[in-house]
């Protein structure tokens, strides 16, 4: 029966994620969430990211306005960790031809303070974004009701 209910959490996981993407495309131009500081992506994505009890990687695809185009759901990894590929971070933001992006990820721990892989991951994010003519605007790392920003810190940017 635990498996059943471990399924059924992941799959409503799944389709809210889904639904968020969904509702974030169809909206008109003018009702797009706008993205201005780390405080907004903050709102936008807590609610639903910060109970995750496995790490959770987003991509937030964002036009020229900095208004949400998208939300990709690149990883899931364990408890602590996820293997991030950089290709698989920028495909959405290539093949969507969005000019920038903002990385989210989760700690379950509730404790946002980003990890030695967390910088590492960013500049190499940052800097393969570049090559392919998208800026990174920041990597977000949320907690239970906080969140650091890597570029605000100084931190792989």
């Amino acid at each position: 029966m635990a498996y059943n209910l471990e399924l059924c959490s992941k799959a409503c996981q799944l389709l809210a994620a889904l639904e968020l993407g969904r509702r974030l495309t169809s909206l008109q131009p003018e009702d797009r969430a706008v993205i201005r500081s780390p405080q907004d992506v903050f709102n936008l994505m807590n609610g639903e990211m910060s109970f995750f009890d496995q790490e959770h990687l987003r991509v937030l695809l964002l036009n020229t306005k900095n208004q949400v185009l998208g939300t990709h759901e690149i990883y899931i990894g364990n408890v602590n960790s996820s293997v991030i590929r950089v290709a698989e971070v920028l495909r959405p933001a290539i093949r969507e031809n969005c000019p920038s992006i903002i990385v989210v990820h989760n700690h379950p721990s509730g404790d946002p303070t980003p990890s030695p892989e967390d910088i590492l991951v960013t500049r190499e994010l940052r800097t393969s974004a570049a090559m392919m003519d998208i800026e990174l605007l920041d990597h977000i790392v949320l907690g239970q009701a906080q969140f650091v920003s890597l570029k605000d810190k100084g931190l792989g940017f």
